[in-house]
């Protein structure tokens, strides 16, 4: 209740830097939970789940809805302009309160890929790459595991499929299990293609962290040494001072 009290009592400004930190802060994590829904809403469809497997693809479902409608709420309430807010983010609205719309939760992660990569800082970025890493596999588990289906595959299952796929990202590829059909294996060149591409991208942002850290060793040890020769330009200047006299 004083939280509330506070952002009610705030100015149209403070309340926008807050909503704008709010979303940088759930930015990442929406992105992954919407990942994560993928296989939630095609499982069911596509997948012979048991009765226990049905019960917790539903739970799942439900609780990620939950994380989805009180970030909305939040950010409404914080919002100064709360109908703008709404209107400029309807199909977030849409997919919250309308739980048949849900499956466009991945028309947003594709509209939020397109928006960040026009973005190239953010979307070099080590923790942004690291969770469209995680969200290649997951997908390309799901698209394996549900067109390898019915074919006597080892990747029938989606966690074989969710682990084929964790190898073949990291292009490590121990070839234990491999697609059979056409579009496994076209989902296995794609994951590929993306894996050089991610983790080539953060080997980079690793090499730039480090080169960063030496040169900021490097300033340091320079600004040390100035530090000195400045001191004894002060002594000299001293001992003139003093001769002078």
């Amino acid at each position: 209740m004083r939280m509330i009290t506070r952002i009610h009592s705030s100015t149209g400004a403070d309340r926008e830097d807050l909503l704008l930190r709010i979303e940088r802060i759930t930015e990442l994590p929406l992105l992954l939970l919407a990942f994560l829904m993928i296989p939630l809403l095609v499982g069911p469809f596509l997948w012979d789940l048991s009765t226990t497997e049905t019960t917790t693809f539903a739970a799942l479902n439900a609780l990620i809805w939950i994380v989805f409608g009180a970030d909305l709420a939040v950010k409404v309430l914080v919002s100064p302009h709360r109908v703008r807010y709404l209107r400029n983010n309807w199909l977030t609205v849409l997919i919250v309160v309308v739980p048949f719309f849900r499956p466009l939760r991945i028309v947003q992660v594709l509209l939020f890929g397109a928006r960040a990569f026009r973005g190239s800082r953010r979307a070099t970025s080590a923790d942004f790459l690291g969770v469209y890493a995680i969200g290649s596999v997951i997908i390309a588990a799901t698209v394996v595991s549900s067109v390898e289906r019915g074919t006597n595959s080892a990747l029938e299952e989606f966690p074989d499929a969710l682990w084929w796929a964790l190898v073949t990202v990291t292009t490590v590829g121990y070839g234990d299990i491999t697609p059979t059909t056409g579009w496994g294996r076209i989902a296995g060149v794609v994951l590929m293609v993306v894996g050089i591409g991610l983790f080539s991208a953060l080997a980079a942002n690793l090499a730039s962290v480090f080169m960063r850290s030496d040169n900021k060793e490097d300033v340091e040890e320079v600004d040390t040494q100035l530090d000195v020769i400045l001191s004894e330009l002060r002594s000299l200047r001293k001992e003139v001072n003093s001769l002078r006299g």
